[in-house]
């Protein structure tokens, strides 16, 4: 019997196998993965060791807890060959798909855990939260922290509030990339060549992410701090006033939450 079985093994699944295996949480062989038509299954299993199983029923039989991290539209699929097997915890990272749809598709699972990682889990420093389907025991808990540990922070929110933190946190990488790209093209109109201002830019945004992470300040204390009076900073600053950045940010949030909700629906 497997600890943690994989159903999908693309990036994120790959994140977390690599993070349990790096954090001593599990050993290769104490892992499996089966995946679709496609190598990523084969490929994970040469790159990490852990065990390759032929049929998403065959890993639900063979595993304690099972993570579901497969494209949404493969569920359908996933769930007709897994028909009544059963398994400890199922932890689904699959975006929109709520506890009720998993709990009709794997009505063997003991404890089902809905679970919204986002993309820096790909280097073990993502922020995750997940929604339990009832309360966790000690022991369930301590094997939900295991698996996102593996790939970064983490808290546990209602389920109801994760299409909010799908904005926020599951597609915030995206605004963040958005505006280092911003940042590295105004750069370029300034003076600075490709590589000059890709390097000041990642460099400012990575730095200046620590020290918010680290300060007791909170960002607008930090914000305050940097912008002296009738300085350049505060020049720049009411530029982003006038265009009003924080409203477009908030509605931004919203068009998110919103598509989100819909997607749930689908």
């Amino acid at each position: 019997m497997k600890k943690f079985g994989f159903i999908g093994a693309g990036k994120m699944a790959g994140a977390i196998v690599r993070g349990l295996i790096s954090s001593g949480a599990a050993r290769p062989e104490e892992i499996a993965c089966v995946c679709g038509a496609d190598d990523t299954g084969k490929r994970l299993s040469e790159s990490t060791g852990i065990g390759l199983m032929d049929t998403p029923g065959e890993l639900f039989k063979n595993s304690e807890t099972v993570v579901l991290a497969c494209k949404p539209q493969q569920l359908a699929q996933v769930c007709e060959e897994a028909k009544g097997v059963s398994c400890a915890i199922l932890i689904s990272i699959l975006a929109g798909t709520p506890i009720q749809r998993l709990r009709e598709c794997f009505g063997g699972a003991g404890k089902i855990v809905r679970v919204m990682p986002n993309m820096p889990a790909q280097i073990s420093q993502g922020i995750s939260c997940f929604a339990a389907e009832s309360k966790l025991s000690e022991s369930e808990e301590k094997t939900v922290e295991k698996v996102l540990g593996a790939i970064g922070d983490f808290m546990e929110t209602e389920e109801s509030r994760l299409d909010a933190v799908t904005a926020l946190s599951g597609s915030g990488p995206g605004y963040v990339f958005e505006f280092a790209a911003a940042m590295i093209e105004g750069a370029k109109k300034i003076g600075f060549s490709e590589g000059e201002a890709e390097k000041l830019v990642k460099k400012t945004l990575l730095g200046s992410a620590m020290l918010l992470d680290k300060s007791e300040m909170s960002a607008d204390e930090l914000r305050i701090a940097v912008s002296s009076p009738g300085g350049t900073t505060l020049a720049a600053l009411d530029v982003f006033g006038r265009f009003g950045l924080r409203n477009a940010v908030a509605q931004a949030l919203e068009a998110a939450k919103t598509r989100s909700e819909e997607l749930s629906k689908l």
